[in-house]
């Protein structure tokens, strides 16, 4: 099915457009209510993998993640490979998070993120000269270290992956980790090292969201039930291949802290922020002294209060995408979520808002990720099945 729902900005003004751009809804053969597909999506140019953390592929809430590719011929989507844990088990919810890049994917079991007992564990998978996607290896935390939940989130990049804990949401007690991982010619990972918050347990629980990029890592840290801003670490890896803690950027609002990394560019999400806590996406830049200088701030055209525009986020050097709500119809509560598309112009730098990706539902926006000139963006609630769409970006 296609759906033709964005709208376009034209002299300040929101206009319904059938040209502006195309959402695709991708085919999946399951509708079993709160199957959670599209509670993760990656995208890796002309494929895309999506996680369905509630499907009973062995068990009841066990979890699968499907893989889309884009057809020369008919540039229609198509599903070519569903992929489950060897050892799958019920209640693992393999799908949770998950990340993708070229012909490798990484998928995370993890149970409820709160809960400090589970066994949670990250796949890596690889696809071959056939077509055929294996799993090579499953990655596992440190037994002796207290943390909190493994595999809270998955960042792939190349030969090397990130993968956090998410400490004591919960008491607080301790912070949790973050491991990166480096591929070995025989297609295993190693742990290369393990990070630990710089930082005061007072400016963040260490481990909630992560992303690596080239010789980047962003890690976020949040405060949870304290209700006070929360923080980022930013590491860097020297001429040594030793990481090292850079810079701490603080006074983040938000509960689950998004963020997104490509290269020297940041991006954070805070949903809390502004007087109304309408929400806001700032995009900070590294300069050569290795400095993490703000570059600009992003919000709605229109705002509303409680928004939550910036609650998850994504970023390349020509777009940001920003999950938030667009409208609640004169209500108490907000009833429609959309994902909000930013543009920079190559000769000013400036970032302006082009569209609204909205389809009219409110567990539209769940997950989001993009390259190149296509996003996908996954629709997942706990009364219905689970969607996820593909988008074109102008």
């Amino acid at each position: 099915m296609l759906y033709r729902v964005l709208l376009l900005m034209v002299g300040g003004l929101f206009m319904a457009t059938t040209a502006a751009a195309q959402i695709s809804r991708l085919p999946h053969a399951d509708t079993t209510r709160g199957n959670a597909f599209g509670i993760s999506v990656a995208i890796s140019g002309d494929r895309v993998l999506v996680g369905a953390s509630g499907e009973d592929a062995c068990g009841t809430n066990s979890g699968a993640a499907y893989v889309y590719e884009r057809s020369d011929s008919t540039g229609l989507w198509v599903e070519t490979a569903r992929l489950v844990a060897e050892d799958c088990r019920a209640g693992t919810f393999f799908g949770r998070s998950l990340d993708l890049d070229g012909d490798r994917a990484v998928i995370a079991a993890a149970g409820e993120f709160f809960s400090l007992t589970v066994p949670n564990a990250a796949y890596v998978f690889e696809r071959d000269s056939t077509g055929t996607w294996q799993q090579m290896d499953k990655l596992r935390p440190d037994p002796n270290v207290q943390e909190g939940g493994f595999a809270s989130a998955v960042s792939l990049d190349g030969d090397q992956l990130l993968v956090t804990a998410s400490g004591d949401a919960t008491d607080g007690a301790y912070g949790g980790g973050a491991y990166i991982f480096a591929r070995q010619s025989n297609g295993l990972w190693t742990r290369q090292v393990r990070l630990e918050s710089p930082g005061s347990l007072e400016d963040g629980i260490f481990g909630g969201t992560g992303r690596i990029s080239g010789d980047r890592i962003a890690v976020a840290a949040s405060t949870y039930f304290q209700e006070k801003p929360g923080s980022v670490y930013l590491f860097n890896r020297n001429a040594e291949g030793e990481w090292l803690f850079e810079e701490r950027i603080g006074g983040v609002r938000d509960f689950f802290i998004s963020l997104d990394l490509e290269g020297d560019l940041l991006l954070v999400g805070e949903r809390k922020a502004g007087r109304r806590q309408s929400g806001r996406a700032m995009l900070y830049r590294r300069a050569e002294d290795g400095e993490w200088r703000e570059e600009s701030t992003m919000t709605p055209r229109k705002a509303y209060a409680l928004g939550a525009f910036g609650s998850l986020v994504s970023l390349s050097e020509e777009h940001v995408l920003a999950a938030g709500y667009d409208e609640q119809l004169q209500m108490d509560f907000n009833i429609d979520r959309v994902v909000f598309l930013f543009g920079r112009d190559p000769d000013t730098g400036q970032w302006t808002q082009r569209r609204i990706v909205d389809i009219g539902e409110v567990a539209f926006g769940a997950s989001i990720d993009h390259d190149g000139r296509y996003a996908v963006i996954g629709q997942a609630g706990d009364n219905e099945p689970g969607a996820a769409y593909v988008v074109w970006l102008p």
